[in-house]
């Protein structure tokens, strides 16, 4: 699994990762979010992909933070 991180936050549920088609992200494509310093992660989904970043939405409750970790699940169709 690549390990991407967060580049920016845009609301609570909504953020963007440093990565895009360039590398093989593809749209509805599921991530992990760790955030080391808790010991948690949450799912996310990919929701739009550009050249050389995502956009995302979060799928679980914790909160996600700028920095924090993320790790992409193997797409599947």
């Amino acid at each position: 699994m690549k390990q991407l991180s967060i580049i920016r936050l845009t609301d609570e549920e909504t953020f963007f990762v440093g990565a895009g088609t360039n590398d093989g992200i593809k749209k509805n494509q599921f991530i992990e979010v760790l955030n080391p310093r808790r010991s948690y992660k949450n799912l996310a989904q990919i929701v739009e992909v550009y050249d050389k970043y995502a956009m995302c939405k979060k799928l679980g409750k914790k909160k996600i933070f700028f920095g924090d970790t993320v790790r992409l699940r193997p797409y599947r169709d």
